[in-house]
């Protein structure tokens, strides 16, 4: 029986390791499960002195997943005109040199902005689920750890107060699951230990660790399989010898959308 799921998911892992995919295919699978399910993304981490057009975004692998990319503007325009009733005195406070000098010049500012406008749109929407394809590990541990910062630097007044409800919703392992991707090799496995190992010193998390592209689905197929597949197929079994009993989402060399969903559907399950 597939448990209930959480209310935030959190997808990262090494770069390369196939988040977005895996992502999306979760989001996806929620959604088939009845659930009001969004795939997010966050936008540049700088403010910008001048507009520029948007980056290309990727196209969704499929069209019936919702996809929402934050912009850190809005998203700081927000907060604002939230704390000061005002939408015009805002969006002046945005653009001023020194509000844009203070947001990137301060480490992890715009994930702590990204994050609440992400708790707040939750908490107006209580049945949504939203499923993070978060930025690699390391920036990934950057952005738990600051909005933990942010707490020690607003000691006191409406920032550290908002900030502490957003700690209570994030560091919640019933709210907040994180999911770290890992590739089936020991040096993969040993980077996602270590990332699960210093986020459990921020916080409490339900952190895991999910085998993404494993061939272990595939061992039967591939017993006369060349050399090569049948040494990463060794590797594997060695990896996951010493790391018990890991989810596993399945290799897939499937490109057309549909036949990748055939491979990473039922999978994904996992992930709740």
């Amino acid at each position: 029986m597939t448990a209930s799921p959480q209310r935030l998911y959190i997808i990262t892992g090494k770069g390369g390791v196939g988040k977005t995919v895996v992502s999306l295919a979760f989001t996806r699978w929620l959604r088939q499960q009845g659930h009001d399910a969004t795939h997010v993304t966050f936008g540049h981490h700088r403010l910008r002195d001048q507009s520029s057009p948007n980056r290309e975004r990727p196209l969704a692998a499929w069209k019936d997943v919702p996809r929402w990319e934050l912009d850190l503007e809005e998203s700081a325009e927000g907060y604002i005109q939230k704390k000061l009733g005002s939408g015009l005195a805002a969006k002046w406070i945005v653009r001023t040199a020194f509000f844009r000098a203070l947001v990137n010049m301060m480490p992890g500012f715009s994930y702590v902005i990204f994050l609440g406008r992400l708790l707040q749109t939750m908490q107006d929407h209580p049945q949504r689920i939203m499923v993070l394809d978060a930025p690699a590990s390391g920036h990934a541990l950057a952005m738990l750890e600051a909005t933990a910062n942010f707490r020690e630097i607003f000691g006191a007044g409406a920032v550290f107060d908002d900030t502490q409800k957003m700690l209570t919703k994030l560091y919640d392992p019933t709210y907040t699951g994180l999911r770290i991707l890992a590739l089936p090799t020991q040096m993969a496995m040993q980077e996602a230990a270590e990332l699960r190992e210093a986020v459990a010193g921020i916080a409490p998390f339900d952190a895991r660790i999910t085998l993404n592209q494993s061939l272990e689905s595939w061992e039967s197929a591939l017993a006369e399989a060349p050399a090569p597949l049948q040494a990463k197929l060794a590797m594997e079994r060695e990896v996951r010898s010493g790391a018990g009993d890991l989810p596993a989402l399945p290799f897939s060399a499937a490109t057309d959308p549909e036949e990748l969903w055939r491979d990473l559907g039922p999978a994904v399950a996992g992930l709740v």
